[in-house]
Protein backbone atom coordinates (compact mmCIF):
# COMPACT_ATOMS: atom_id res chain seq x y z
CA UNK A 1 0.00 0.00 0.00
CA UNK A 2 2.48 2.55 -1.09
CA UNK A 3 -0.41 5.08 -2.54
CA UNK A 4 -1.32 7.52 -0.07
CA UNK A 5 -4.40 8.34 2.20
CA UNK A 6 -6.03 12.02 1.50
CA UNK A 7 -7.05 13.11 5.09
CA UNK A 8 -9.92 16.39 5.20
CA UNK A 9 -7.73 18.98 6.70
CA UNK A 10 -9.74 19.39 9.98
CA UNK A 11 -8.93 15.25 10.52
CA UNK A 12 -5.03 16.05 9.89
CA UNK A 13 -5.13 18.49 12.71
CA UNK A 14 -6.94 16.45 15.34
CA UNK A 15 -4.97 13.86 14.45
CA UNK A 16 -1.44 15.64 14.69
CA UNK A 17 -0.61 15.13 11.29
CA UNK A 18 -0.58 19.04 10.68
CA UNK A 19 -1.17 21.93 12.54
CA UNK A 20 -4.18 24.50 12.71
CA UNK A 21 -7.09 25.64 14.65
CA UNK A 22 -10.48 24.52 14.42
CA UNK A 23 -13.03 26.05 15.06
CA UNK A 24 -14.94 22.56 15.93
CA UNK A 25 -13.05 19.67 16.48
CA UNK A 26 -13.91 16.54 14.15
CA UNK A 27 -15.30 13.33 16.11
CA UNK A 28 -14.09 11.06 12.92
CA UNK A 29 -11.61 11.07 11.32
CA UNK A 30 -12.84 11.62 6.92
CA UNK A 31 -9.75 9.38 4.94
CA UNK A 32 -9.84 9.81 0.79
CA UNK A 33 -9.07 6.99 -1.37
CA UNK A 34 -8.61 8.39 -4.63
CA UNK A 35 -6.10 10.21 -6.83
CA UNK A 36 -7.67 11.85 -9.11
CA UNK A 37 -8.91 9.55 -11.66
CA UNK A 38 -12.34 9.13 -10.78
CA UNK A 39 -14.83 7.83 -13.24
CA UNK A 40 -17.93 9.67 -11.67
CA UNK A 41 -19.50 12.48 -13.69
CA UNK A 42 -20.85 14.43 -10.95
CA UNK A 43 -21.30 18.53 -12.60
CA UNK A 44 -20.60 19.80 -8.93
CA UNK A 45 -17.24 18.11 -7.69
CA UNK A 46 -13.90 19.17 -8.55
CA UNK A 47 -12.50 15.51 -8.85
CA UNK A 48 -14.81 14.99 -11.46
CA UNK A 49 -14.67 17.89 -13.33
CA UNK A 50 -10.79 19.09 -12.36
CA UNK A 51 -9.25 15.38 -11.75
CA UNK A 52 -6.57 15.12 -8.50
CA UNK A 53 -7.99 18.56 -7.00
CA UNK A 54 -7.22 18.91 -2.78
CA UNK A 55 -10.60 20.10 -2.14
CA UNK A 56 -14.14 18.47 -2.07
CA UNK A 57 -16.93 20.93 -1.25
CA UNK A 58 -14.77 23.35 0.68
CA UNK A 59 -12.32 21.23 2.66
CA UNK A 60 -8.98 20.49 1.21
CA UNK A 61 -7.67 16.96 1.80
CA UNK A 62 -3.60 17.07 2.29
CA UNK A 63 -1.75 13.82 1.27
CA UNK A 64 -0.49 11.48 3.61
CA UNK A 65 1.69 8.01 3.74
CA UNK A 66 -0.43 5.01 4.82
CA UNK A 67 1.60 4.19 7.75
CA UNK A 68 1.32 7.61 9.32
CA UNK A 69 -2.45 8.19 9.28
CA UNK A 70 -2.74 4.33 10.64
CA UNK A 71 -0.68 5.21 13.39
CA UNK A 72 -2.28 8.66 14.32
CA UNK A 73 -5.36 6.98 14.30
CA UNK A 74 -3.84 4.11 16.56
CA UNK A 75 -2.99 6.72 19.08
CA UNK A 76 -5.95 8.61 18.59
CA UNK A 77 -8.19 9.15 21.95
CA UNK A 78 -10.31 11.99 20.49
CA UNK A 79 -11.52 10.21 17.40
CA UNK A 80 -15.02 8.25 17.60
CA UNK A 81 -15.00 6.88 14.03
CA UNK A 82 -13.20 6.84 10.68
CA UNK A 83 -14.83 7.45 7.56
CA UNK A 84 -13.32 5.95 4.55
CA UNK A 85 -14.60 8.47 1.28
CA UNK A 86 -13.82 6.60 -2.14
CA UNK A 87 -13.63 8.07 -5.83
CA UNK A 88 -15.06 6.00 -8.30
CA UNK A 89 -12.15 4.45 -9.21
CA UNK A 90 -10.57 0.99 -9.37
CA UNK A 91 -7.36 1.82 -7.19
CA UNK A 92 -9.61 2.40 -4.38
CA UNK A 93 -11.42 -0.52 -4.67
CA UNK A 94 -8.69 -2.19 -4.74
CA UNK A 95 -7.23 -0.80 -1.00
CA UNK A 96 -10.46 -0.52 0.59
CA UNK A 97 -10.86 -3.47 2.30
CA UNK A 98 -7.29 -4.16 3.72
CA UNK A 99 -7.66 -0.52 5.27
CA UNK A 100 -10.66 -1.44 6.58
CA UNK A 101 -9.50 -4.67 8.33
CA UNK A 102 -6.89 -2.74 9.84
CA UNK A 103 -8.61 0.73 11.03
CA UNK A 104 -11.66 -1.63 11.91
CA UNK A 105 -9.25 -2.91 14.95
CA UNK A 106 -8.99 0.52 16.45
CA UNK A 107 -12.80 2.49 15.48
CA UNK A 108 -15.58 1.70 14.14
CA UNK A 109 -15.69 2.03 10.37
CA UNK A 110 -17.87 3.47 7.94
CA UNK A 111 -17.32 3.78 4.08
CA UNK A 112 -19.22 6.56 2.03
CA UNK A 113 -18.82 5.04 -2.17
CA UNK A 114 -20.30 4.75 -5.22
CA UNK A 115 -23.13 2.29 -6.02
CA UNK A 116 -20.59 -0.69 -6.54
CA UNK A 117 -21.40 -4.28 -6.60
CA UNK A 118 -23.41 -6.25 -3.67
CA UNK A 119 -20.33 -8.71 -3.55
CA UNK A 120 -18.22 -6.21 -2.90
CA UNK A 121 -20.46 -4.75 0.17
CA UNK A 122 -20.94 -8.01 1.74
CA UNK A 123 -16.76 -7.96 1.65
CA UNK A 124 -16.65 -4.85 3.37
CA UNK A 125 -18.28 -6.12 5.83
CA UNK A 126 -16.54 -9.43 6.49
CA UNK A 127 -13.54 -6.67 6.70
CA UNK A 128 -14.69 -5.00 9.75
CA UNK A 129 -16.86 -2.31 7.76
CA UNK A 130 -19.86 -1.24 10.26
CA UNK A 131 -21.76 1.35 8.35
CA UNK A 132 -22.27 1.91 4.77
CA UNK A 133 -22.82 5.30 2.96
CA UNK A 134 -23.96 5.77 -0.71
CA UNK A 135 -24.63 9.26 -2.15
CA UNK A 136 -28.09 9.90 -3.74
CA UNK A 137 -26.87 13.39 -4.41
CA UNK A 138 -29.19 14.77 -6.61
CA UNK A 139 -33.25 14.86 -5.23
CA UNK A 140 -34.70 15.36 -9.06
CA UNK A 141 -35.41 12.53 -10.84
CA UNK A 142 -35.25 14.71 -14.30
CA UNK A 143 -31.90 16.15 -13.08
CA UNK A 144 -30.60 12.97 -11.90
CA UNK A 145 -28.64 11.59 -15.03
CA UNK A 146 -27.32 15.39 -16.10
CA UNK A 147 -25.91 16.00 -12.85
CA UNK A 148 -24.35 12.60 -11.64
CA UNK A 149 -24.12 10.70 -15.29
CA UNK A 150 -26.26 8.30 -14.25
CA UNK A 151 -29.21 6.97 -13.62
CA UNK A 152 -30.72 7.29 -10.14
CA UNK A 153 -32.37 4.12 -10.09
CA UNK A 154 -29.01 2.55 -9.95
CA UNK A 155 -28.64 4.31 -6.87
CA UNK A 156 -31.45 3.52 -5.13
CA UNK A 157 -31.01 -0.08 -5.73
CA UNK A 158 -27.57 -0.47 -4.62
CA UNK A 159 -28.74 1.41 -1.37
CA UNK A 160 -31.16 -1.64 -1.71
CA UNK A 161 -28.75 -4.29 -1.91
CA UNK A 162 -26.74 -2.34 1.02
CA UNK A 163 -29.68 -2.46 3.43
CA UNK A 164 -29.69 -6.17 2.81
CA UNK A 165 -26.51 -6.69 3.78
CA UNK A 166 -25.63 -3.91 6.84
CA UNK A 167 -29.23 -4.12 8.11
CA UNK A 168 -31.90 -1.42 8.45
CA UNK A 169 -30.62 2.19 9.68
CA UNK A 170 -26.84 0.67 9.34
CA UNK A 171 -27.12 2.28 5.66
CA UNK A 172 -26.96 6.23 4.43
CA UNK A 173 -26.90 8.61 1.60
CA UNK A 174 -26.84 12.39 1.81
CA UNK A 175 -28.90 14.52 -0.26
CA UNK A 176 -27.78 17.80 -1.91
CA UNK A 177 -29.98 21.00 -1.66
CA UNK A 178 -29.70 23.69 -4.28
CA UNK A 179 -29.22 21.43 -7.37
CA UNK A 180 -32.24 22.47 -9.08
CA UNK A 181 -34.54 20.21 -7.16
CA UNK A 182 -37.89 21.57 -5.70
CA UNK A 183 -38.70 20.95 -2.03
CA UNK A 184 -41.14 18.50 -3.07
CA UNK A 185 -38.78 16.52 -4.37
CA UNK A 186 -36.84 16.50 -1.61
CA UNK A 187 -39.23 15.53 0.59
CA UNK A 188 -40.48 12.92 -1.76
CA UNK A 189 -37.38 11.00 -1.69
CA UNK A 190 -36.23 11.29 1.97
CA UNK A 191 -39.50 9.55 2.32
CA UNK A 192 -38.77 7.16 -0.25
CA UNK A 193 -35.09 6.54 1.48
CA UNK A 194 -36.70 6.26 5.16
CA UNK A 195 -39.24 3.71 4.39
CA UNK A 196 -35.95 1.37 2.82
CA UNK A 197 -34.20 2.13 5.85
CA UNK A 198 -31.54 3.96 4.60
CA UNK A 199 -30.46 7.04 6.65
CA UNK A 200 -30.50 10.50 4.75
CA UNK A 201 -28.25 13.79 5.60
CA UNK A 202 -28.57 16.61 3.75
CA UNK A 203 -25.80 18.67 2.90
CA UNK A 204 -25.82 22.36 0.83
CA UNK A 205 -24.72 23.17 -2.52
CA UNK A 206 -20.43 23.97 -2.40
CA UNK A 207 -20.39 25.91 -6.10
CA UNK A 208 -16.87 25.15 -6.78
CA UNK A 209 -14.85 26.98 -9.75
CA UNK A 210 -14.03 24.90 -12.64
CA UNK A 211 -16.73 22.97 -12.13
CA UNK A 212 -20.14 22.62 -14.22
CA UNK A 213 -22.06 23.74 -11.08
CA UNK A 214 -19.42 26.85 -10.50
CA UNK A 215 -22.33 29.55 -11.54
CA UNK A 216 -25.08 27.92 -8.87
CA UNK A 217 -25.35 29.70 -5.22
CA UNK A 218 -26.10 27.43 -2.31
CA UNK A 219 -29.69 27.28 -1.28
CA UNK A 220 -31.78 30.07 0.22
CA UNK A 221 -31.16 29.28 4.32
CA UNK A 222 -35.07 29.35 4.79
CA UNK A 223 -35.16 26.98 1.84
CA UNK A 224 -32.29 24.49 3.53
CA UNK A 225 -34.38 24.99 6.99
CA UNK A 226 -37.80 23.70 5.89
CA UNK A 227 -35.95 20.64 4.67
CA UNK A 228 -34.02 20.07 7.79
CA UNK A 229 -37.17 20.19 10.02
CA UNK A 230 -39.20 18.14 7.06
CA UNK A 231 -36.25 15.52 7.74
CA UNK A 232 -36.38 15.53 11.29
CA UNK A 233 -40.12 15.17 11.42
CA UNK A 234 -40.38 12.18 9.19
CA UNK A 235 -37.47 10.36 10.75
CA UNK A 236 -38.05 11.46 14.86
CA UNK A 237 -41.86 12.38 14.90
CA UNK A 238 -43.64 10.28 12.17
CA UNK A 239 -44.33 12.36 9.96
CA UNK A 240 -45.33 10.58 6.45
CA UNK A 241 -44.48 12.61 2.98
CA UNK A 242 -47.90 12.59 1.73
CA UNK A 243 -48.99 14.84 4.67
CA UNK A 244 -46.88 17.73 4.14
CA UNK A 245 -48.42 20.63 1.70
CA UNK A 246 -46.83 22.14 -1.18
CA UNK A 247 -47.12 24.80 -3.34
CA UNK A 248 -45.29 25.53 -6.74
CA UNK A 249 -42.90 22.63 -5.31
CA UNK A 250 -42.25 24.89 -2.39
CA UNK A 251 -42.95 23.45 1.79
CA UNK A 252 -46.18 25.51 2.94
CA UNK A 253 -46.90 23.29 5.99
CA UNK A 254 -46.15 20.14 7.95
CA UNK A 255 -48.73 17.33 9.28
CA UNK A 256 -46.63 17.41 12.23
CA UNK A 257 -48.32 19.14 15.60
CA UNK A 258 -47.35 22.50 16.20
CA UNK A 259 -46.34 21.88 19.69
CA UNK A 260 -44.16 19.10 18.60
CA UNK A 261 -42.69 21.34 15.73
CA UNK A 262 -41.61 24.52 17.93
CA UNK A 263 -40.16 22.10 20.82
CA UNK A 264 -38.20 20.88 17.88
CA UNK A 265 -37.38 24.04 16.81
CA UNK A 266 -36.40 24.89 19.81
CA UNK A 267 -33.92 21.75 20.87
CA UNK A 268 -31.88 22.45 17.57
CA UNK A 269 -31.66 18.88 16.83
CA UNK A 270 -33.09 19.20 13.36
CA UNK A 271 -30.26 21.97 11.98
CA UNK A 272 -26.76 19.75 13.64
CA UNK A 273 -25.30 17.79 11.40
CA UNK A 274 -26.57 14.09 10.72
CA UNK A 275 -25.28 11.07 9.80
CA UNK A 276 -23.40 7.82 11.75
CA UNK A 277 -22.51 8.37 15.38
CA UNK A 278 -19.71 10.23 15.77
CA UNK A 279 -20.48 12.08 12.30
CA UNK A 280 -20.27 16.30 12.76
CA UNK A 281 -18.17 17.11 9.63
CA UNK A 282 -17.14 20.64 10.60
CA UNK A 283 -17.50 22.88 8.06
CA UNK A 284 -18.01 20.84 5.09
CA UNK A 285 -20.13 23.22 2.95
CA UNK A 286 -20.00 26.50 5.04
CA UNK A 287 -17.20 29.44 5.80
CA UNK A 288 -16.49 29.42 9.41
CA UNK A 289 -17.31 32.77 9.29
CA UNK A 290 -20.96 31.64 8.82
CA UNK A 291 -23.86 31.04 7.52
CA UNK A 292 -23.73 27.71 9.02
CA UNK A 293 -26.31 25.42 7.11
CA UNK A 294 -25.51 22.28 8.91
CA UNK A 295 -24.42 22.68 12.82
CA UNK A 296 -21.08 20.72 14.11
CA UNK A 297 -22.51 21.22 17.75
CA UNK A 298 -25.88 21.51 19.35
CA UNK A 299 -27.04 25.28 18.41
CA UNK A 300 -26.80 28.17 21.65
CA UNK A 301 -30.12 29.72 22.07
CA UNK A 302 -28.66 32.50 20.13
CA UNK A 303 -28.23 30.37 17.47
CA UNK A 304 -31.56 28.64 17.49
CA UNK A 305 -32.92 32.53 17.72
CA UNK A 306 -31.60 32.96 14.05
CA UNK A 307 -33.07 29.46 13.01
CA UNK A 308 -36.53 30.43 13.76
CA UNK A 309 -36.22 33.82 12.19
CA UNK A 310 -35.09 31.57 9.01
CA UNK A 311 -37.93 29.64 9.38
CA UNK A 312 -40.60 32.34 10.35
CA UNK A 313 -39.89 35.71 9.48
CA UNK A 314 -37.62 35.59 6.58
CA UNK A 315 -39.38 35.81 3.05
CA UNK A 316 -36.95 37.23 0.85
CA UNK A 317 -35.21 35.10 -1.24
CA UNK A 318 -36.79 31.73 0.64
Amino acid sequence: MSESIRVSFGSAVELGLVEGKLAARPRTAYLLLGMGACRGRCAFCPQSALGGQELIARVSWPQFSPDSVLEALCASTSIERVCFQCQDEETAKDRLPILVGRVSTWHPVSVSMPPWEADFMAELKVAGAERLTIPMDCASPGLFRAVKGRGMEENLRALGNAVGIFGRGMVGTHLIVGLGETEEEVVSLLGRLLSMGVKPSLFALTPVKGTLMEWKSPPPLPSYRRLQLALFSMEELGAKPEGFAFGGGRLKSFPTGRTALEAAVKSGKPFETRGCPGCNRPFFNERVSGPLFNFPYPPSPEEVKTIEEDLFWRRSGS
